[in-house]
């Protein structure tokens, strides 16, 4: 965990000097509304793919809307499985992604701040905004 937080704080700092906007870092619980389409196989190229979230609980920092567009790199593999220098930016437990489930997701914007090759975004027209998830942890439902 620590080198987790070194290696986002280099990032940020790396981001906030070459940005023109400032980096922008969030934690919310949110519920998997939307997926759409399937998943491109991982062995015809590394993307990131799109979902369609509502915000449950806004854990840190500050989102005002209640539906979220996040960015997860290579949904076919787990969480915490992604080998190679993306292995530093997937982290979680999210073994697979499945509308209805609730994550805890830790989210960075700009999103090319991780990532500036191929996204799959059937989003494209939204207005939201689009935020790359650093890390996705499942919530267990309360009992």
């Amino acid at each position: 965990m620590k080198l987790f937080r070194v290696l986002l704080s280099a990032l940020l700092l790396a981001g906030m000097s070459q940005a023109a906007t400032p980096v922008d870092t969030l934690v919310v619980t949110a519920r998997l509304v939307e997926i759409p389409g399937k998943f491109t196989p991982n062995d015809i190229y590394n993307y990131v793919y799109i979902m369609k979230y509502r915000v449950v609980k806004v854990e840190k920092g500050t989102y005002a809307e209640k539906d979220i567009l996040v960015g997860h790199y290579n949904p076919l593999i787990a969480r915490g499985k992604v080998k190679g220098k993306m292995a530093a930016f997937t982290k979680g437990d999210v073994a697979s992604f499945t509308e209805g489930q609730t994550h805890k997701l830790t989210l960075i914007q700009p999103m090319d701040l991780v990532w500036k090759d191929n996204v799959q975004d059937e989003y494209f027209d939204s207005e939201l905004t689009k935020f790359y998830c650093l890390r996705a942890d499942g919530v267990k439902a309360a009992k």
